[in-house]
């Protein structure tokens, strides 16, 4: 049941396919949120379920979208090299059964102190006793989550990679649904938040039906087994602990962010969360996509010892992420009042709350070019056994956003914490540059290159102010001009992209391009 080796393909165009399915799921995912605002608004019942669903979360996506790609895959393909798929099955069988005793005992742990966890995370919750019955209530989810990670990852390593980025989109298609169903029959807030939770349950379970059918022609099912010392384990243990630390510090920075918020007001908490999902699209859609397949040939030229291939891709994987993540970060910005005014301001969800979180979005902008470099040098660092790296910056990133957020005392308000996790990324990337280049021969970035990127962000900055200004001034109606600004703005920031970076003669719009085509096809299939 081995599988082709596509690490020879393009990396921009396998990213494109991986793009496209991320896409599906980060719409779903806007969907989701705007449904989500509709029925609760920035009140206290919304501030009690986004901090109930802060851990879980965090969990699922450090193990099923994160650390266990960065530390599975490594050592499944040495296992592959060494002795071929049994071995390999054996220890995905040996991590899916030390992932479930894990799980359970976190699930256990937080379930016996609930109250201690969310009066830590969320001390000053208008209504603390919702947030502890909705936590408590999502628990069961962790229990799933060893059996996402693990089907993913086998996914990823065998270059299944929409397969695997798919689960994430039909567990948002089913939040969505649930969600407009329980609009429509007009249900209390505290009810609606406990459907919320049984539907992002439900969702995960067809998720996990989905990647074991995705699976079932690629490799056999792994189930749990009394074995769990077998070759393999340590390296992964070891990986799977270093990426954990280091994976977790955008989400420990994000609870610590909750816990400030909390303190600020009721609706801070919805205003951050909200932003940071924004923030977050462009940062999935290429920081991740790209990461995720340097991630991929990282593990196999590391295998193979061929670092001189491994430092010319990685060097290319983040010279196209920079050239594409610039213009989304300065386009996200200028399009965030139209976009948020539009997707957001419904039902409960006002204007004030609607204009606190543009504020806090065009903050978090700040770290989008550097936060889209990190994946993949955090899955090279981690491809390549330099743990203490990982550990170093993880470190060092906390330490500033506590210093920081301690500092300020809610004195800037939401977007104070929004400016702290700003530096805390920038932080981050500097040392996980530095050290992955002392000890990789990446290929420096020329000036002129730099130069030319320069040249791509403001002439998508002037564009898109440009359609902002004229639809704002042309068309009477807000939603009609919100609409047609976000219409005409995207893909024109993406046409002037392609043809400014064409008359610069900047190579990484080519990989660009292949992105946006593969990204294509994957959307017109689906």
């Amino acid at each position: 049941m081995g599988s082709a080796d596509h690490s020879s393909i393009d990396g921009s165009t396998r990213a494109g396919s991986l793009t496209g399915v991320l896409l599906i799921s980060r719409v779903l995912g806007l969907c989701r949120d705007v449904v989500l605002a509709m029925l609760l608004g920035a009140g206290p019942a919304s501030d009690a379920l986004r901090a109930a669903l802060k851990i879980p979360s965090m969990i699922r996506d450090l193990l099923a979208e994160g650390s266990i790609s960065s530390a599975f895959i490594p050592a499944y393909e040495q296992q592959k090299v060494d002795g071929g798929d049994e071995a390999a099955h054996r220890f995905s069988r040996a991590v899916l059964t030390l992932l479930l005793i894990g799980t359970s005992a976190v699930a256990i742990a937080l379930w016996l102190s609930a109250s201690f966890w969310m009066q830590w995370l969320a001390p000053g919750l208008e209504n603390p006793a919702l947030g502890v019955k909705l936590f408590i209530e999502l628990l069961p989810f962790l229990l799933l989550v060893p059996l996402l990670a693990v089907l993913r990852g086998l996914l990823l390593a065998n270059d299944r990679n929409r397969s695997a980025a798919a689960s994430q989109a039909l567990q948002n298609a089913v939040l969505v649904t649930v969600g407009v169903i329980m609009w429509n029959t007009s249900v209390g807030v505290e009810e609606a938040a406990s459907g919320w939770i049984r539907a992002f349950l439900g969702g995960a379970v067809a998720a996990l039906v989905l990647l074991a059918i995705s699976g079932f022609k690629t490799h056999p099912m792994p189930v749990p087994t009394m074995r769990i010392r077998v070759a393999g384990i340590g390296r992964f243990s070891a990986d799977l602990s270093i990426q954990l630390l280091s994976g977790s510090v955008v989400y420990l920075n994000s609870m610590i962010a909750i816990h400030f918020a909390s303190s600020i007001g009721t609706g801070a908490i919805t205003h951050l969360d909200n932003a940071f999902r924004f923030h977050f699209l462009p940062i999935a859609l290429i920081g991740v996509a790209l990461g995720t397949i340097a991630g991929v040939d990282a593990s196999r030229l590391v295998a193979r010892q061929q670092s001189r291939v491994l430092a010319m891709r990685i060097g290319r994987n983040l010279r196209n992420a920079l050239f594409i993540a610039g213009p989304a970060a300065v386009g996200l910005s200028i399009l965030a009042e139209p976009l948020l005014r539009l997707l957001l301001q419904h039902g409960k969800y006002s204007a004030s709350d609607t204009d606190g979180t543009i504020s806090v979005l065009r903050v978090f902008c700040l770290a989008i070019p550097l936060a889209c470099l990190c994946p993949a040098l955090i899955r090279t660092s981690m491809a390549m056994g330099h743990r203490w790296l990982l550990i170093c910056s993880s470190g060092v990133a906390l330490a500033v956003n506590w210093t920081l957020l301690t500092a300020l005392e809610g004195q800037w308000g939401v977007p104070g914490l929004a400016f702290a996790s700003v530096i805390s990324t920038l932080a981050s990337w500097a040392i996980l540059e530095a050290g992955l280049r002392r000890r990789l021969a990446l290929p420096r970035m020329r000036s002129s290159a730099v130069l030319g990127n320069t040249l791509v962000t403001l002439a998508v900055a002037a564009s898109t102010i440009t359609v902002s200004m004229l639809c704002n001034w042309g068309i009477s109606d807000s939603f009609t001009a919100d609409l047609s600004t976000l219409l005409i703005g995207i893909p024109l920031g993406m046409v002037v992209t392609v043809i400014t970076g064409r008359q610069l003669c900047a190579i990484e719009t080519q990989a660009l391009v292949r992105l946006i085509r593969a990204a294509s096809s994957v959307l017109r299939r689906s």
